[in-house]
């Protein structure tokens, strides 16, 4: 099973491909190298004004629909969050997810796997995807839940092909 990949969504939540067990650190960690999507360089956490310490607000554009969203406080969603803004496209995997390949993120820290439900944004450690979920798929190792976004429409689910996801804060 994989992660979501279609539009509006950035490459949100991930996909699951090889198995893993144990702690978070156990998890096979990606090559960092860099597939053709677009990041800020690292630097300063970014934070917002208007958070609480638990969340940060994002935006989801999905091709053309905007979404809401927060990240959750966990070490790979604050990894995400500064590099945000960034840009991938999306496609849809096993008609419950949409994946968008994006520069490896840390998971240590995190627990071996995830249980993601519709409407979850995650990261899918073996193949470097954020994926946004709109179907149930089950627990998987390797999957990191960093978040949650509204699709009051069902456009993530809609959307057919390459969509062009971008995730940035929301503040």
């Amino acid at each position: 099973m994989r992660a979501l990949g279609s539009a509006t969504v950035l490459a949100a939540v991930f996909a699951v491909g090889a198995c893993a067990s144990g702690s978070g650190s156990d998890v096979a960690q990606p090559d960092p190298t860099s597939p053709s999507t677009s990041t800020p360089a690292l630097g300063a956490p970014r934070t917002c004004t208007n958070a609480d310490a638990s969340t940060t607000p994002i935006r989801i554009r999905f091709g053309a629909t905007t979404l809401t969203g927060s990240l959750n406080a966990s070490p790979t969603a604050r990894a995400l969050r500064d590099r945000l803004p960034i840009t991938a496209d999306a496609t849809d995997y096993g008609g419950v997810e949409k994946t968008a390949e994006i520069p490896a993120l840390p998971m240590t820290g995190m627990p071996a796997g995830a249980d993601p439900g519709p409407g979850t944004l995650g990261y899918y450690a073996p193949d470097r995807v954020l994926v946004l979920y709109y179907g149930d798929v089950g627990y998987f190792p390797g999957i990191a839940d960093l978040g949650r976004f509204t699709d009051t429409d069902g456009v993530v689910a809609a959307a057919t092909g390459a969509v062009t996801v971008t995730v940035e804060l929301d503040c």
